[in-house]
């Protein structure tokens, strides 16, 4: 599939725009020293992630990236080649924002106590090895796996499956930020309020701790002069702020 992730890795990098019509499958068997079969085959895994439309007069077009597949495994790798934008950087946040506060509330009503111990184990991953390391990135990710696993919400366990890799990537950018003591403090109220069953504080201290993630990936990723840190933190949760209302009491209550 070495043609279709490099069209996958220009289309969605904009170096090929949306609505833009490809080559011919003849052109681009003669550019590339390929088969009709391998241009074919390219052509149907694009269009499977939604990347292009096949049609017998039009030809093969990129399609509008709302069509995209975005959680598609290939697509999410094929952006992070591309560079880390900050659109896409927004968009994962956000996205964080909407489904992680609530999956710390149900998995504090449903986590097992053999979950528990596992998440004990990863929150001691981050503590225990080197800051920004791969075993610590990989406690890390496996920290917000178990919490939705915990969800017992088998769409929830994909979801993080799937956005693995650019979660990988963002939280090597923000503990390159954050001091090591500071974060795994901020996973172990999560767990912590997890361990006690209480929903309300389990979900505002997600919240608290991926609204600091964004605020340390974007001084990392777009310096103070460019737009960047502190001031983007808190559109994050401004944009956020409509889905998490329920919230805001315990917010109070615990500040």
């Amino acid at each position: 599939m070495m043609l279709a992730a490099e069209y996958g890795r220009r289309i969605a990098s904009g170096e090929i725009a949306p609505g833009t019509v490809l080559p011919t499958e003849k052109e681009i068997q003669l550019h590339h020293g390929v088969s009709r079969t391998v241009v074919r085959e390219a052509m149907r895994h694009l269009s499977a992630k939604g990347l292009v439309t096949v049609g017998p007069k039009v030809g093969t077009r990129v399609s509008e990236p709302i069509q995209w597949n975005m959680l598609d495994a290939d697509v999410m790798g094929w952006h992070l080649f591309a560079g880390i934008s900050r659109p896409f950087v927004e968009a994962l946040y956000e996205m964080r924002l909407i489904n992680e506060p609530a999956a710390a509330h149900a998995a504090a009503e449903r986590i097992s106590q053999e979950q528990i111990v596992r998440l004990e184990a990863a929150l001691d991953g981050m503590a225990e090895n080197p800051r920004g390391s791969s075993e610590q990135i990989a406690a890390d990710l496996a920290f917000h796996r178990i919490i939705l696993e915990a969800t017992a919400n088998p769409i929830l366990v994909s979801l993080g499956t799937m956005i693995e890799r650019s979660l990988s990537i963002s939280f090597s950018l923000s503990w390159r930020q954050i001091t090591q003591r500071d974060s795994v403090q901020q996973h172990r109220r999560v767990l912590e309020a997890i361990r006690d069953r209480d929903g309300e504080a389990a979900a505002l201290y997600m919240r608290r701790l991926i609204e600091s993630a964004f605020d340390d990936v974007t001084r990392q990723l777009y310096p103070e002069g460019e737009g960047g840190g502190k001031a983007d933190a808190g559109a994050a949760g401004a944009m956020c702020s409509r889905h998490d209302g329920g919230h805001q009491g315990a917010a109070e209550g615990l500040r």
